[in-house]
This record gives C-alpha cells, sequence and structure tokens, in this order.
C-alpha cells in the first residue's frame, strides 16, 4: 500500500483506464483529457487523487448534457443545408416539383433526428405525420409549427405522387423557407 492507504498499483490502472475513456470520449485535445494527464503523475497519495475523480465526473456530466452531440449537429446542419441549396438550384431551374421531393426529404430526415435527439420512440418506417404529432407534443416546437410541417408534408406527398396541380412554384419557395427555418432553429 502507499501513502494514505491507496494502493499504487490499482491508483495507477484507474488514471490509466481514466486516460483511456477520455481520450475515446473527448480526444486527446480535450480540457477533460489535459487537466486528468497533468494530475495523473502526482498519484502518489491520495489528495491528487480524489481532486483528480472530479475530472472524469465532470467528463461524465458533459457526456450526460449532451454536448458531445454539438459536433454531429453542427454536421447534420451542413447537410440540410447543401440538400436545401441543391433545391434551391432545381427551383430556380424552374423544377419546383422535384424540389419540392428534396425539400421534404430534407423535413423528413429533421424530424426523425429530432425524435432521436428528444428519445421520442419511432417505428421501424415513421411516418412524417407520426413524428410530426409526437415532437409537438413533446414540447419540442409548437402546435402552429405541428401544422405548418403538415402543410410542407402534404406538399411533399402530393409532389412526390405526381400531383404537380395540387401546388404551386409559390408553394415550393415557402416551403423551402419554412423548411429553412426549422433546420436552422434546431440543428444550428
Amino acid at each position: 500500500m502507499g501513502d494514505a492507504g491507496v494502493n499504487p498499483e490499482l491508483a495507477h490502472q484507474w488514471g490509466t483506464s481514466c486516460l483511456n475513456l477520455l481520450s475515446r470520449m473527448f480526444g486527446s485535445d480535450s480540457v477533460h483529457y489535459k487537466n486528468f494527464d497533468a494530475q495523473y503523475p502526482k498519484f502518489r497519495d491520495y489528495g491528487p487523487v480524489n481532486r483528480a475523480l472530479g475530472i472524469p465526473r465532470a467528463a461524465k456530466d458533459d457526456y450526460g448534457q449532451g454536448y458531445l452531440f454539438n459536433t454531429r449537429i453542427l454536421i447534420e446542419a451542413e447537410v440540410f443545408d447543401e440538400f436545401l441549396e441543391q433545391a434551391e438550384h432545381l427551383l430556380d431551374s424552374g423544377y419546383y416539383q422535384p424540389a419540392a421531393v428534396v425539400i421534404g426529404s430534407v423535413l423528413e430526415d429533421g424530424l426523425r433526428k429530432l425524435c432521436a435527439r428528444y428519445d421520442v420512440p419511432l417505428a421501424a418506417k415513421p411516418k412524417v405525420d407520426t413524428m410530426n404529432a409526437a415532437l409537438a407534443k413533446q414540447g419540442v416546437y409548437s402546435k402552429l409549427t405541428q401544422k405548418r410541417i403538415t402543410v410542407l408534408a402534404d406538399i411533399r406527398n402530393k409532389a412526390a405522387h405526381g400531383e404537380w396541380d395540387e401546388f404551386t412554384k409559390t408553394d415550393v419557395e415557402n416551403m423551402l423557407r419554412d423548411v429553412r427555418h426549422l433546420m436552422e432553429e434546431h440543428f444550428s
């Protein structure tokens, strides 16, 4: 046994495990990893070990509060934006019907990702209406937004089924604006 009753071998094992965990979860450039690594050589008595316990606890709290997933959200936002830019190009080129399908796909994928983020259970092939209602019920967005999404999903369905005379280019322009706003609100 080492100082203050701490087994040096177990302390070393624990410290190594903590460094490995922090490196894998946050990267070796993270504040959590660097702070723990700075404390690690001091594990000769109980005091530094006890102080160092706060570092993995802080990392666990950050993980539990979703701070790890901000990067993923930014990447998703970038992908959504690229598809919406493609839809805008189609729209500007006079192809508003295919643009409506692309915009509707972004909407559907965004709803699916919001459901995953807010732990809304999904069926194997979730329907837009079901996801939309569940997200509004959980308070992710308002009933007014839910109604707007229902209209947007209707335009997408009409476009996907070739019902071209059921919507206009202006409807698709508004659809693009509304979906872009929704994605910016939840994925920025």
